[in-house]
């Protein structure tokens, strides 16, 4: 066929590569040979060259929806955060020490740091929950802060929400 190198020129210099040109009208004779065409084809070249055109947008709009090299590289070399069975131990352990320091604290003082810590109640909420003052609520917060402090002495009671969030106590 005299045509095809013509085809395969225009079609290159359109997609601008001789490599997506040639997969172009690979698929291009492979679906000719699937179709049954009806009627009479008035251009035969130009009808080749739509079908090459049409076939090659396809591929591309196809492609686009997948990860590049690089997105997959940048995927893989995400650390993996999920906590190996060392520090599930760990994290489950700290939390006993902590709940056997809040055991040691008045039901109440208990109570309001279980609700600040964990469920993130505000000083207003407490005070409004427990008829007391704002005041009142910061002085046994710190009390309660203080004595989880000392009782477990391992880490700071900063870090004791973000610990309380990330650890289940199953």
């Amino acid at each position: 066929m005299k045509a095809y190198p013509d085809l395969r020129r225009r079609l290159a210099g359109r997609l601008g590569s001789a490599d997506r040109a040639n997969e172009a009208l690979h698929d291009t004779y492979v679906r000719l040979h699937r179709t049954e065409i009806t009627g009479e084809v008035q251009n035969p070249r130009s009808y080749l060259m739509a079908m090459a055109l049409n076939i090659a947008s396809n591929s591309a709009r196809s492609e686009s929806k997948h990860l590049s090299v690089a997105e997959v590289q940048t995927l893989t070399d995400i650390p993996d955060e999920t906590p190996d069975p060392s520090r599930i131990a760990a994290a489950r352990s700290e939390l006993a020490a902590v709940e056997t320091a809040l055991q040691s604290l008045s039901a109440r003082r208990r109570a309001m740091f279980r609700r600040f810590w964990i469920e993130h109640a505000t000083y207003q909420e407490l005070a409004l929950e427990y008829n007391i003052s704002e005041r009142t609520v910061r002085h046994e917060l710190l009390l309660a802060n203080r004595h989880v402090a000392q009782a477990t002495e391992e880490f700071s009671v900063a870090e004791l929400q973000d610990r309380l969030s990330q650890v289940s106590s199953k």
